[in-house]
């Protein structure tokens, strides 16, 4: 009996398991196929006879893997023999070497068949060989779980492994797992259908040169400056003469993701290094918080002052082999996208001249159709709207992503805003689905699920749990799916039971998290200046029984909304019960968190107050609409009262709207922080106000809600 599968990779894998990321090619030559069937642990590349055809597959998780259909009738040519070429990328067990959010396996493979299971299925014919000229690396510039930075030594062996003439004579047979090595560790008959489109592929240009750096000093003239802009604008290589070095900034004119394609002649032992970044910004100490030090992002102001500015963000460095020549030039593309404004490029030459051809980009993310694109009288919404826009669409890729530049992670609080931005420009709730089963398989024991998904390792910000039921919620009211929330409901349900299980005798939310490091799970509100030391944490946490009255406000949110989940699906009982619990925990908020002054508490019993609570107060009813009013209002009254940052800044906006406050000078100031990331140049929207981390944040991105109906009360006000 045949035990082989359709599962391979190098043959000497189990003798020494690397634990490092590593990329390995693949390839084998055919005659014909229409369809391929392919997945790998954990991305791959797939070519044939040197074409891209697509990357995949879809992220999983240890639970869930997911199967890609590659239609390449196309690109054979059945009358001669043809090579189909994959480069997989997979990453080790080491938490502090692998990529959180494409790590799912710790059993590395290419999965790979035809539609008949003949000609290029994966049980024979294969050949592999490690790419160990590459060395992929962390970013040690902050906290990033990406490692994707990239150290090459170009090697000519491999010069042109995707097209069929090249001589892959002493290159390994692909080692074949059999049935019994791989039916537990990768679950080969449980591959999930792709459930999001393909990403897209565009080609682009780099838009100018910012300067060349020479002597320390930024110069905007001369022939080096004017060679490079000839290069990027397509009309002539850039020649730079032996034993030279060259620093010179370019930009793409607004955040990219993409891959960039540097392509070279000559120039044997030239250095290249690569830096990537958002802005230019001035380099600052570390950090000292409660939990320990850490790297302080730098300060930005204008992201286009490369005067006083400089360059931050991940770098890669390339060793020229020499063999390019102008008509099959020596290429450079990292193999994760990378996401870029700017581009340092620090070039080194020895003994010969290296020249460039081109350097352009192949930008990539969601295929988002934009249909709703409301136009207002005030010109400034409209340049928050275009910024919030392209945030988004930075912020879509096979999941959502927190940020593009630093952790690509899909969040619970990040994509409950990004999914209602994507309903109200699109209508599109494909990726919404991928983003809640991911959540919803994260389910742990106790009913929490985790605050990032698909990502190894344990995260779970309680509070955040109540955005996913929010999710869940939300499509109900814009697509109103039985079936979607009849799957989901049991993990619903496990959730608001840990709540439950954790209420104070005063029947409050108790302390279910905490400051991060320092317990379990991660009490996280919003990146509050007044809330730096607890990383984001209500310092009321560090009083009384160290429990937050925003913990219960969204625990109080999650039971309104799950009551009406469960009366949607036809389990009017439960959703009974959730009514009740909710009004009890109501009353409690009312008892002991509101004070004399009419505001809610931090904490039960505490004088420290936010615009937080007041907010989700007005979300959940709990004040009357005259005092709610006079709440925020004091919020913006009172010297020291923590603002809602960019993240929070969403809910406020909801505030704002229940409680027909869109034409107030409150609402208006709202906005002061957008109008400085336009005064300061920037194309996307920042994660917060606090610190210049991330540039591209999409929670940021509450204009796509925002302008709808603020054209709506325009329209009325123009009417009436």
């Amino acid at each position: 009996m045949d035990f082989s599968s359709n599962f391979i990779w190098t043959k000497d894998w189990k003798e020494y398991k690397k634990d490092r990321p590593e990329i390995v090619y693949f390839r084998k030559k055919f005659r014909k196929a229409s369809y391929l069937k392919i997945s790998a642990n954990c991305r791959y590349k797939l070519y044939i006879n040197g074409i891209f055809v697509q990357e995949g597959p879809q992220k999983g998780t240890s639970e869930s893997a997911f199967l890609d259909l590659a239609d390449v009738s196309d690109l054979i040519d059945e009358s001669v023999e043809n090579v189909a070429a994959a480069e997989v990328l997979y990453y080790p067990e080491n938490e502090e070497k692998r990529n959180d959010s494409l790590y799912y396996s710790p059993f590395p493979c290419l999965f790979i068949s035809d539609e008949d299971g003949k000609e290029l299925d994966g049980k024979s014919g294969w050949k592999c060989r490690y790419a160990d000229h590459i060395n992929i690396v962390g970013e040690p510039f902050a906290p990033a779980p990406i490692h994707g930075v990239e150290r090459v030594d170009s090697n000519l062996k491999l010069a042109g492994w995707k097209y069929k003439e090249y001589d892959d004579s002493f290159w390994d047979e692909a080692y074949v797992y059999d049935f019994f090595e791989v039916a537990k560790p990768i679950a080969p008959f449980d591959f999930e259908e792709r459930t999001i489109p393909l990403m897209q592929h565009n080609f682009g240009r780099f838009t100018d040169v910012v300067c060349v750096r020479e002597d320390g000093a930024a110069r905007k003239d001369g022939e080096i400056y004017e060679n490079w802009k000839a290069m990027l604008d397509g009309k002539g290589l850039k020649r730079i003469p032996a034993n030279t070095t060259e620093i010179v900034e370019i930009t793409a004119g607004e955040e990219m993701c993409g891959y960039p394609v540097l392509k070279l002649a000559g120039g044997a032992n030239a250095d290249i290094k690569i830096t990537y970044a958002e802005s230019y910004g001035i380099k600052q100490p570390d950090i000292i918080t409660l939990v320990g030090t850490r790297p302080a992002p730098p300060i930005k102001k204008d992201r286009t002052d490369y005067i006083n500015g400089e360059l931050f963000g991940p770098e890669d460095s390339y060793k020229v082999s020499g063999y390019g020549k102008a008509e099959t030039p020596e290429i450079y593309e990292p193999y994760l996208f990378r996401t870029f404004r700017f581009i340092r490029f620090e070039i080194t030459t020895y003994e010969n001249e290296l020249q460039i051809l081109s350097y352009d980009y192949i930008s990539t993310g969601y295929p988002l159709e934009v249909k709703n694109h409301p136009i207002s009288k005030n010109e400034e919404y409209n340049k928050i709207w275009d910024i919030s826009l392209r945030t988004l669409k930075r912020c879509m890729h096979e999941t959502y992503v927190d940020c593009p530049f630093y952790e690509q992670l899909q969040y619970t609080m990040d994509s409950r805003a990004e999914i209602l931005f994507t309903y109200e420009v699109s209508g599109d709730d494909r990726l919404a689905r991928q983003c809640m089963d991911s959540f919803r398989k994260t389910a742990r024991s106790d009913g929490m699920i985790q605050a990032s998904a698909p990502a190894e390792g344990v995260n779970v910000i309680p509070g955040f749990s109540m955005f996913y039921i929010m999710m869940i919620h939300d499509h109900m009211k814009y697509f109103h799916d039985v079936e979607l929330v009849k799957r989901h409901f049991t993990c619903v349900d496990g959730i608001l039971r840990y709540f439950d299980e954790h209420l104070t005798e005063k029947g409050l939310v108790g302390s279910v998290g905490g400051i991060l490091f320092r317990h379990r799970y991660w009490s996280f509100i919003d990146w509050c200046e007044e809330w730096d030391d607890t990383i984001g944490v209500p310092t009321a946490a560090t009083q009384g029984d160290q429990s937050i009255t925003m913990e219960s406000l969204l625990y109080l949110y999650g039971l309104r909304c799950a009551a009406e989940l469960a009366e949607f699906i036809g389990r009017s009982s439960v959703a009974e019960e959730y009514t009740d619990r909710a009004e009890k925990l109501a009353d409690a908020v009312k008892e002991y968190c509101m004070d004399t002054n009419g505001l809610i508490q931090d904490g039960p019993g505490l004088s420290f107050y936010s615009t937080h609570c007041q907010v989700w107060a007005i979300l959940d009813d709990l004040v009357s609409k005259e005092q709610a009013k006079e709440n925020i209002r004091k919020t913006y009254r009172i010297k020291g009262i923590p603002q809602c940052s960019v993240s929070m800044s969403f809910y406020l906006l909801l505030a704002f709207e229940k409680l027909d406050m869109l034409d107030t000078e409150e609402f208006e100031k709202m906005w002061d922080p957008w109008r400085e990331m336009l005064k300061n140049n920037m194309t996307t929207c920042v994660e917060n106000t606090t610190d210049g981390r991330s540039d591209c944040h999409a929670w940021g991105a509450m204009m796509l809600y925002a302008l709808p109906r603020i054209c709506k009360a325009e329209k009325n006000k123009h009417e009436n």
